[in-house]
Parts: C-alpha cells; sequence; structure tokens
C-alpha cells in the first residue's frame, strides 16, 4: 500500500516536471508550430520526447531527493523531546509549526509514520554508568557500595570504551540497535514455561452488555476482525502522543494470525500477517478445536449475525462431551520440551496443518463451559491468566475467552505483545460492541449482511504415542495452578494524588515501597515499565523507582518523630525523582536497556574475563518487585464503562511479586501475583499492605 502511493507520487511528479520542462524549452514559438514541428519533422520530435523523458525523470529525483530530506528532517524533529519536558517553552511553538508543516495534523492512519519516526537512542557510556550508581546506592551495604563503583569506574576506562564502540557501530547501521536482541534473549531463548512467566491477562469491562455468550462471542471476533482489515489497510488511527508525534506500529503486525513455536534451543514467531487469504478464526469448545471463516476472499468481513450461525452450528458439533485429551497444555511446558513434542507432532500431516491453522488465524476465541460473575474480577483474573488445561493455547498472540454468561477477557503472549500494543486492540474491540434492547447482535449491522461461507470444519489431532506426554503436560500445568497466588484487590483513584499535586503513578510507586518496607523492612530492586514507542521498533525501558529518597520516605513514614511536614516533602521528592526517571526512560536515556545491550556486546566478542560490572553483586540482583501500570485510553474511542477492569502478569522470580495497577480517576485495581512454593511471599499480605499504604498516604494529607 505504502508502496503503491510512493510510486504514486513519483509519477505525478515526474509528470509535472516534464510538463515544466516543456514550457520552459524554446523549441516552439506556438500551438501550431508546435504540432507541426512534432509530425512534419522527426527530429524536432525526437526532441520534444526526449524533454518529456528529462522532465519526468527530473521530477521523479526531485521528489525523491524531497522525500529523503523531509524524513530526516521529521526524524530529527521528532528526536527532540522538549514537546514534552518542557511544553511551555516558546520554541516548542517553532517545532510544533515545522511538524505541522511536514506532516500536516490529520492522521496518516496506522502504520503510515513507521519512515518518521526516529532511530532507538543509544546513551552515552558514563551517563548511563552515574545512573546506575544511583540507582543501586540505596540497595547495597555501603561495603558492597564501594565494591560496585569500583567495578564501574573500571568499566568505565578499560572494557567500556570498546564495547561502547562495537554498539555505536551497530546504532549507526540499525535504527533500532536493541530491538532484535531484546526479543533473542528475553523472550525467545528463555526456556521455562511461558503460562505464568511471560503470558498476560485483561478482563472486560465493568458493564455487561449482553447475557448471551454467541452473541457476545459473534460481536468481539467481528470487531476483531474488522480491527485486523483496518490496520492491515492503514485505516485504524495512529496513536499519537499529544496529538501530534506518533507511536510506533511495529509490534501491531503481531496482534493477529501470529503464533510462537518452540525451539529446543531458541523459539522463534511465525506471523501469517501479510499471508494471503487470511479469512478463519479458531474456536474452542469443550477441549475441540475449530475453524470458522469469517472474512471472504475478497475482504468482506462476515456480518456479527453470519458469525454467529457458525458459533451455533460449532456448539451443535461440539455436543456436551468433553475432548480431556488436554493437548492445549503442551503449550504450558518448558520450551525445550515442547519443541521435542512439537517436532514429533509435525510429523504427522494431520498434525501440522492443525497447528498451522492455528497459527495462521485472525485470531483464537475459547467458547467456555465456566459460568462467570462480571463482578467477581479476581476469579475471572485467575480464569483468564492459565485456563483449564483445554482452553489457553499460550503460544498464541492472543486467545480470547467468553464465559457462558458472556463475561469477556484475554490472554496475550507477550514475547511480541506489550501491553499497550494489546490494549489499542481490546480497547477497540470493547467499544465497538453494539446489540439491540434484547442483547443480541443486530442484522443487518452497519449496512452489512450475512453472506454464504464454508461451514465450520473441526480439526483434527493424531496424538497417538503422545499418552503419556499428555498426562505430563495437564500434571504439571495443574501444579503450576496450584502454586500461583493471585490477588486481586481495589482502591481510591488517581483523583486523591492529583488533588495533593503529585504525581499519581509517583504516588502508586511510592505506596508499593512503602508496603514493601512495612512487610519485609526492606527495599527492593523494583521494575517498573515506561513506552520507548515514540522510536522506531520501541518497547520498553525499565524506571527504577527506588532512591535514596524514596528509601528516606518508607523510614521516615511510621517514625513518630518526623514531623508530618517532612514526610510529606520527603514523598514530593521521591515522587519528583520517580517521575523524572520515567521521562529519561521514555527518551531511551534508562540504564537498563544500555547495560544489557553492552553485555551482549561483551559476550559477542568473546570477552574474557567479563568485566567486574557483569559480574557484581548490584548486576546480578533481581527485581523481586516487578511493576507494571495496565495502558487505558489509547484511543478516542475510549469508554469509562467498557474499558478493562484488571490486567495483570506474573512475577519474574521466585521469592517476588508480580504487581499490575490499572489507574482510574475513582478507582485503581491491583493484581498481585507471586508463588505459593516461595516461604518468602503473600499474595493476599502483600495486597493487605498496598491497601493499607494508600489509606495511610491519604490520611497523611487530610491531616
Amino acid at each position: 500500500m505504502q508502496l503503491v502511493t510512493a510510486m504514486t507520487r513519483f509519477m505525478v511528479a515526474g509528470g509535472f516536471g516534464a510538463l515544466v520542462n516543456c514550457a520552459l524549452a524554446n523549441y516552439f514559438t506556438t500551438q501550431v508550430d508546435l504540432l507541426h514541428e512534432i509530425f512534419l519533422h522527426p527530429v524536432a520530435a525526437a526532441g520534444f520526447f526526449k524533454t518529456l523523458l528529462c522532465g519526468f525523470f527530473g521530477g521523479t529525483l526531485l521528489l525523491l531527493v524531497w522525500q529523503f530530506v523531509k524524513v530526516r528532517m521529521v526524524r530529527y524533529l521528532f528526536q527532540c523531546n522538549g514537546w514534552f519536558l518542557h511544553p511551555k517553552r516558546p520554541l516548542n511553538k517553532i517545532w510544533l509549526l515545522l511538524v505541522i508543516a511536514l506532516l500536516g495534523r490529520k492522521d496518516k492512519g496506522s502504520m503510515q509514520y513507521q519512515d518518521y519516526l526516529p532511530s532507538y537512542p543509544l546513551p552515552s557510556l558514563k551517563e548511563t554508568c552515574n545512573k546506575y550508581l544511583k540507582s543501586v546506592k540505596p540497595l547495597l551495604s555501603r561495603e558492597d557500595y564501594q565494591e560496585t563503583e569500583k567495578a564501574v569506574q573500571k568499566f568505565i576506562k578499560k572494557d567500556g570504551r570498546r564495547l561502547q564502540l562495537i554498539l555505536r557501530l551497530r546504532a549507526f547501521r540499525n535504527r533500532n540497535w536493541l530491538n532484535e536482541w531484546w526479543l533473542d534473549y528475553i523472550y525467545m531463548k528463555q526456556r521455562t514455561p511461558i503460562c505464568f512467566n511471560s503470558n498476560y491477562f485483561a478482563t472486560g469491562g465493568k458493564v455487561l452488555l449482553t447475557t448471551s455468550q454467541l452473541d457476545r462471542a459473534a460481536m468481539i471476533i467481528y470487531s476483531t476482525t474488522m480491527f485486523f482489515v483496518k490496520l492491515r489497510k492503514g485505516g485504524l488511527e495512529n496513536p499519537r502522543a499529544a496529538n501530534i508525534v506518533p507511536f510506533c506500529l511495529d509490534c501491531h503486525q503481531y496482534l493477529h494470525a501470529t503464533v510462537r513455536e518452540p525451539g529446543e534451543e531458541i523459539d522463534k514467531i511465525v506471523n501469517y500477517f501479510g499471508a494471503e487469504p487470511l479469512t478463519h478464526f479458531v474456536i474452542i469448545r469443550r477441549g475441540k478445536y475449530y475453524k470458522l471463516q469469517v472474512l471472504s476472499v475478497g475482504g468482506q468481513v462476515q456480518s456479527p449475525l453470519g458469525i454467529r450461525r457458525g458459533l451455533e452450528k460449532i456448539m451443535e458439533m461440539a455436543g456436551d462431551d468433553d475432548d480431556e485429551s488436554g493437548v492445549a497444555s503442551f503449550t504450558a511446558l518448558p520450551r525445550t520440551q515442547w519443541a521435542k513434542i512439537h517436532g514429533r507432532m509435525k510429523e504427522k500431516e494431520v498434525n501440522k496443518e492443525t497447528l498451522r491453522t492455528i497459527g495462521s488465524s485472525i485470531g483464537l476465541i475459547a467458547l467456555e463451559t465456566q459460568d462467570m460473575d462480571n463482578d467477581d474480577i479476581e476469579k475471572q483474573a485467575k480464569f483468564l491468566f492459565h485456563g483449564d488445561l483445554h482452553n489457553r493455547w499460550f503460544d498464541k498472540c492472543i486467545t480470547l475467552s467468553v464465559a457462558s454468561s458472556a463475561v469477556v477477557g484475554a490472554n496475550v503472549e507477550h514475547s511480541a505483545l506489550d501491553a499497550t500494543v494489546a490494549g489499542q486492540m481490546w480497547e477497540y474491540v470493547m467499544t465497538d460492541e453494539e446489540y439491540d434492547e434484547r442483547g443480541r447482535v443486530i442484522e443487518p449491522f452497519r449496512n452489512q449482511r450475512a453472506f454464504p461461507v464454508a461451514p465450520p470444519t473441526h480439526l483434527q489431532w493424531d496424538l497417538n504415542g503422545l499418552e503419556e506426554d499428555l498426562e505430563h503436560s495437564k500434571a504439571h500445568l495443574r501444579q503450576m495452578i496450584a502454586d500461583s497466588d493471585l490477588v486481586v484487590i481495589q482502591t481510591y483513584g488517581k483523583a486523591v494524588p492529583k488533588k495533593c499535586r503529585l504525581s499519581p503513578d509517583g504516588w502508586f510507586q511510592m505506596a508499593m515501597q512503602l508496603a514493601h518496607y512495612r512487610k519485609y523492612n526492606e527495599n527492593v530492586l523494583t521494575y517498573e515499565s515506561a513506552t520507548t514507542r515514540l522510536y522506531y521498533k520501541g518497547r520498553t525501558e525499565t524506571i527504577r523507582p527506588v532512591t535514596e529518597k524514596s528509601v528516606q520516605f518508607c523510614k521516615a513514614f511510621d517514625d513518630k518523630s518526623v514531623p508530618p511536614e517532612d514526610v510529606k516533602k520527603y514523598l514530593k521528592e521521591a515522587t519528583d525523582l520517580q517521575c523524572r526517571y520515567k521521562m529519561e526512560a521514555m527518551r531511551g536515556l534508562g540504564v537498563d536497556r544500555h547495560l544489557f545491550g553492552l553485555y551482549c556486546v561483551a559476550k559477542g566478542t568473546n570477552t574474557d574475563p567479563l568485566p567486574d560490572l557483569f559480574t557484581d553483586k548490584a548486576f546480578n540482583l533481581r527485581f523481586n518487585l516487578s511493576t507494571s501500570q495496565t495502558p487505558v485510553r489509547t484511543t478516542d474511542r475510549w469508554r469509562l464503562e467498557r474499558s478493562s477492569v484488571c490486567g495483570g502478569f506474573g512475577t519474574v522470580t521466585d521469592n517476588g511479586y508480580g504487581v499490575s495497577y490499572l489507574v482510574y480517576d475513582d478507582y485503581v485495581t491491583w493484581s498481585v501475583h507471586s508463588k505459593r512454593s516461595s516461604p518468602r511471599t503473600d499474595s493476599q499480605e502483600f495486597a493487605e499492605c498496598i491497601r493499607q499504604a494508600m489509606d495511610d498516604l491519604r490520611r497523611l494529607f487530610d491531616a
């Protein structure tokens, strides 16, 4: 699509250039002389067409040069961050006028800004090392910090310079020096199960729009398919910061027709997004798999009623008996185990075809037999997170779920899809739903009527010889589910910290720090995610909210000798530092991704021994508190009553917590996860500590 558009522009410009050249040429003085010369004198005619050809290529070259200059000008302007660091400065008005002059105000549509996005930045070695020392100082004893400081200074003077130079050369050759390594080393090479350790979940909205499972499923499938069609055609709105600066949509191609395929040493992402034709959804019902056509070969989306009729046939085909084989549980195994089984399965053509059908499907949806109360958020969260052995294909990009009571949710494979990406699609789907007064799908729907499609087909498996593997995988998933400790609570929302003139995100982060300090009498290395999607193929950077100021705040809060006004001051200082770090992280100037890149270079160049920095205690601290604010309101379509109520993910360490918090004006939903097998953690207790810390923070300012 973009190529056709570009070629059309070049042709038009070339033709225009040819006409200009001809107009300026002085071969012919009048139109009569022009026609006479062309048709009666071959030499003159040849000269005319030569001029026309020169004008065509000259105009094309001119446009190519202009497009090249324009792209680099826009990239440079987007690399400037004053628009969100210092939005009130007069210079930003000039910046804004230049951006509008080059790109216009109107949204160009999905995937249309990729060429204009700036390259992913590479921080300076010294800045990163200085930030790193500041971030680990409050977490180490004096002796350990001195050892870390020595290792860092040695690194700056010795190995760091060489590694930074190699990394800079990589950044010169690649618009994003990080993306490939991040995908491979953080996700694809990890051998632990992705269920709980990687995948995350999202619930539906507060308002249940219908109680009909099939009508809800039909509408969800329709809206997901429409999103897919619009995304491929560039017809979706491209989210833009401040309605000006576009976010990268590279990861959006993995929202559909994508599957993570296991490998014995490294997994790979198999993406069919650009393949033709893609016309089907896969439906799971009672452990059985069905292929449902939802899109014509010509690209017409089936109406919700047409989809509902297909789902009715699938319900009839599935009957009342469950398929207990539990083939989906294979996807929850450690990756090397699953890879070996996957290879044996693909030796049989029927399995190979079914696996390909699942992977190439526009989406996958489970029609559950379980009933869900829309008000019981914790029960929904647990069910969406792990399912029941039969209804979560954890390798699939997104597995949608519709309970028998029409409560919906999603389980997302994380390797290519950060929550900001999946959140945009989920928000579109949730806000696109329409039903009649009885809660049924509407026909005709937006001038669309049902049309004939292929009937649903039952996807088959040949699992002979895999019986022991199936029993092992189901037992393994049962054990993981039993070990999972997930608790969901709600507290007041961001209106309170805003009233106190403090950053809501900083407030919530300090509440978690206070909760952890009270329970364990220590602060630990804490992860908070920041998006870097303002850059080409940007994903996330780590915010490190633990600072000397945050530790000072935690220690002072329950100290009766410290006046409340001093505690407020410490809180403000801590939240200000957290906000400053967040801004730097969003600009790609955090610590963790840069150090990760330097580590990859050291390993890749066989640096022996590894620099002391990478073997030091501080570098090998684990993120025992991993946190993330679930993104909401990603587009103008957003409506509160239809927005997700809860999202969550698993702890990244055996003895830590994974805490997701979804923020609205009036409430925050907290999802707290840990492992029951850990003698150190208890999700219920820590959730209550968070609740108490939130209440105490409000009382501090109410007093």
